[in-house]
């Protein structure tokens, strides 16, 4: 799918250290084009090439890589695999300010899907350990081990409210609340100095309605 990262090759010779080959996707994560200025994302942008960090994504191009990012996951359950831990990190982007084409990565986590239904509807796989990021995890499974899409629909709601916000996903769900609970209180809401001048000025209508 041209939305997921393919592997181009790998070696596991006993002579050289086993490694995997993909393409090399010169944008970085969707992560470090959200929030460029932590030292960790000056480092890896720096090793891409990117000089100084990049300008903020525009509105325009974050709906295209949450877009291209829904389409690989769709792609990937309608194959019955289920992906486990989809975050920003994970999405890697190609050349160019813009963020150019999104490829979901890193199917360490990934799962087949059993044939049975849950109580959901979603189709499900059994785990003996949680395992993923902890901000992404979908609380049900969490709980009771069972990973179906749901739980990586859950991880990219995440994602969308990282992407909205531009704030790392840790406690982000409470403070979208508390956002949408007092759109217009100062210190709420920080738009995140995306430089898309058809957005215009933000309302408190607006607001809530991009949170909620």
């Amino acid at each position: 799918h041209a939305n997921l990262l393919p592997l181009l090759g790998y070696c596991h010779e006993a002579a050289h250290p086993p490694c995997l080959v993909y393409p090399l996707c010169a944008g970085g994560t969707l992560e470090d084009r959200l929030m460029p200025h932590t030292s960790a994302a000056k480092g890896r942008l720096a090793a891409l090439g990117w000089a100084e960090a990049p300008a903020p994504l525009s509105w325009r191009a974050r709906l295209a890589i949450l877009r291209d990012a829904a389409r690989a996951l769709s792609h990937l359950h309608a194959q019955s695999l289920l992906h486990g831990d989809v975050k920003p990190s994970n999405i890697l982007l190609g050349g160019g300010g813009g963020g150019g084409g999104a490829r979901l990565a890193d199917f360490g986590l990934s799962r087949v899907a059993k044939t049975q239904e849950a109580p959901s509807g979603a189709t499900q796989a059994s785990v003996s350990a949680v395992k993923g990021t902890a901000a992404f995890l979908d609380p049900i499974y969490v709980q009771g081990g069972q990973l179906t899409e749901l739980t990586d629909g859950f991880a990219l709601g995440v994602t969308m409210l990282v992407a909205l916000t531009g704030l790392p996903a840790n406690g982000l769900k409470q403070r979208c609340r508390l956002m949408l609970k007092w759109p217009t209180q100062p210190g709420r809401w920080q738009e995140p100095g995306v430089p898309d001048a058809a957005a215009g000025a933000w309302d408190g209508e607006v607001t809530a309605r991009l949170i909620e």
